[in-house]
């Protein structure tokens, strides 16, 4: 049956390379987004919604407007170069919030950064602009290159800025209050998210990222992903109990 291979709930490795030729990329995030438990939450649904309903309030959000994005939510690495790799511990929990409030509330603060390292010196005539290091460049650019596709992720600022801080230390909260529902030993603490504009562009994200995995997987040439290395993506983690 054509639809079958759409329909199953965690494709294999082998499954995957069908999966991406005989489906759109859009089609096949809709149905991730839409209709499927995420692999972390396979066995304890009612755990999924409980995780939800955590993250929504720590964000004022409604539950139905938070997902689980990743390999969390494939139950593998869905980058053509580990698609063998499975969905294990050592795996983050990637969370996705739709909301264009926060959208638009993070991108302000972080141009609050942005400002405040290239603001011009207007104490001279004519006004010079500061010099910018490639440190803190990169993060523009990252910064730049998600949200004008209406995507915010606190790893494409530096550490040290108010609006990463402040995002993370919800999801810390909420890493510890993920220890509390009681999941299974082999569902993770770790807790990272990003924020989607809208829903149109979070299925345009993922779309884009099942699109790079076909064409890793036909071997064509791809372009570099812009974004933040991942030894400097810092992750809300509950200590152990």
């Amino acid at each position: 049956m054509a639809g079958s291979l759409l329909a199953t709930p965690y494709p294999t490795a082998s499954e995957w390379r069908k999966l991406v030729e005989e489906f759109s990329p859009e089609a096949i995030a809709h149905k991730l987004l839409l209709a499927h438990v995420p692999f972390v939450f396979k066995d304890e649904p009612l755990k999924f919604a409980l995780f939800r309903k955590t993250i929504a309030d720590a964000f004022g959000v409604e539950s139905t407007n938070v997902f689980v994005v990743g390999s969390a939510m494939a139950g593998r690495s869905l980058k053509g170069t580990a698609i063998n790799k499975e969905y294990s511990t050592d795996s983050d929990l990637d969370t996705l919030i739709i909301s264009e409030h926060l959208f638009t509330s993070y991108v302000m603060k972080s141009l609050a950064w942005v400002k405040d390292i290239t603001i011009p010196n207007f104490a001279v005539k004519p006004p010079k602009s500061p010099i910018i290091d490639s440190d803190k460049s990169k993060y523009i650019g990252w910064l730049a290159s998600h949200a004008y596709k209406g995507i915010w992720r606190p790893d494409s600022l530096p550490p040290e800025s108010e609006a990463r801080q402040e995002f993370f230390e919800k999801f810390a909260d909420v890493s510890l209050k993920t220890l509390g529902l009681q999941l299974s030993e082999d569902t993770v603490a770790k807790v990272n998210g990003r924020i989607a504009r809208s829903f149109e562009d979070a299925v345009k994200d993922l779309s884009s990222n099942i699109a790079r995995l076909r064409k890793e997987f036909r071997g064509e040439v791809v372009e570099p992903e812009v974004t933040p290395v991942a030894e400097e993506t810092e992750v809300a983690q509950a200590a152990p109990q």
